[in-house]
């Protein structure tokens, strides 16, 4: 568990430190989207990424939990099948003798 928030402290510190520096930097970047011609800062920029960044990881992990989740139930519910049919032949064998 320690490691866990090591590597998150660390990942943090460098977030910020690449936030920071980015911020720091005042030149324009000409960006040309669809319908929209704009100028922006690369600040602007690296804190759109990063914000995009985050958004898709938060997804990517849902994504991922869930379908865990989904095997879980899955494998819980085939168990439960199979203890009760373990049990059925239990008390067959049982009445038998």
């Amino acid at each position: 568990m320690i490691k866990f928030w090591f590597y998150l402290v660390v990942l943090l510190f460098l977030a910020i430190l690449g936030l920071a520096v980015g911020a720091a930097n005042d030149s324009q970047i000409f960006f040309d989207f669809l319908f929209v011609k704009k100028e922006i800062s690369v600040a602007t920029v690296l804190v759109i990424g990063v914000i995009f960044g985050f958004i898709l990881g938060v997804w990517a992990c849902l994504l991922m939990c869930l379908k865990y989740w989904f095997k879980a139930k899955k494998a819980n519910v085939s168990l439960n099948k199979a203890l009760k049919k373990n049990q059925q032949s239990v008390q067959v064998q049982e009445n038998k003798e």
